[in-house]
């Protein structure tokens, strides 16, 4: 599949560019965009066309279109993945990373990568070795980022500046993440797996009251598909009064841009520190 960059696109200076690869399970995405440029962010959906695998159709597209291979000033890979673990950076050393997966992991079927944050803890996460190997070949010195972690880094900041209990939930589809802070100290965060919306309800009210939340004072942000900011509002009002639903600022990189299928964890890319 042949893509068509539009005219905000200026690859001429590629070295002014950041190229963003969101790798999840199901389908392959990317970003593009000038950090000093205003407006102009790009962003690509890989439809499972030709393979039953989103990683393969990924490869037909990436082979298909040259632009790939340009001397970016960042190439950064997101990896969407259930199998991760937060640890306090006080206690984690990378030299003794195989003693921490084998501990925390039952199933050590691909390559663990660690990311360590402002906030004071370190991702470690797991990412398919074929895919590892494929963009440590391909670019130079590429940045692999669990998903939540820009997450962590956006709304960090954002609660330091308010003095309540802040819950963030993203929840995209059957998949969740719920992130918890305390004017910019990092609580708690998980990642679930919702069939119904109901299950979902029932996770972020159940972490709301073991971390004792007050339902009157503290906030609880919504971020994530369309739906989602929809109905866990209606579902979550009659238990939480503060309830915000999270969009993507338009700030300069998304002015006169559709954001509605931006995957708020790949734009939070743009509007914090990593």
């Amino acid at each position: 599949m042949k893509i068509n960059l539009p005219e905000n696109i200026d690859l001429a200076h590629p070295e002014r560019y950041i190229l963003a690869i969101y790798i999840r399970p199901d389908k392959f995405s990317f970003s593009l965009y000038n950090p000093v440029d205003d407006g102009s962010y790009f962003y690509w959906e890989i439809d499972n066309e030709q393979h039953a695998d989103a990683f393969s159709n990924f490869k037909d597209v990436f082979f298909e279109n040259d632009f790939f291979t340009l001397p970016f000033r960042k190439i950064r890979l997101i990896n969407h993945t259930s199998v991760f673990t937060y640890i306090p950076g006080l206690i984690y050393d990378d030299k003794h990373k195989k003693d921490f997966t084998n501990f925390l992991f039952s199933e050590n079927t691909g390559k663990f990568l660690s990311h360590s944050l402002q906030s004071g803890i370190t991702i470690l996460h797991q990412i398919p070795e074929e895919i590892y190997n494929f963009f440590s070949r391909t670019f130079v010195n590429p940045e692999f980022i669990h998903h939540s972690a820009p997450l962590i880094a956006y709304f960090q900041v954002k609660s330091s500046r308010v003095n309540a209990l802040q819950m963030i939930v993203n929840k995209n589809g059957k998949e969740m993440n719920i992130l918890c802070f305390s004017r910019g100290k990092f609580l708690l965060g998980n990642h679930f797996f919702c069939e119904q919306l109901q299950d979902a309800v029932y996770y972020i009210l159940f972490i709301w009251k073991q971390l004792k939340f007050d339902q009157l004072k503290d906030l609880l942000h919504i971020a994530g598909d369309t739906a989602s900011k929809k109905e866990l509002p209606e579902q979550l009002k009659e238990y939480i009064y503060n309830i915000v639903p999270v969009n993507i600022v338009p700030e300069a990189h998304f002015d006169r841009i559709d954001t509605k299928n931006i995957p708020f964890e790949l734009a939070a890319l743009t509007l914090c520190e990593l």
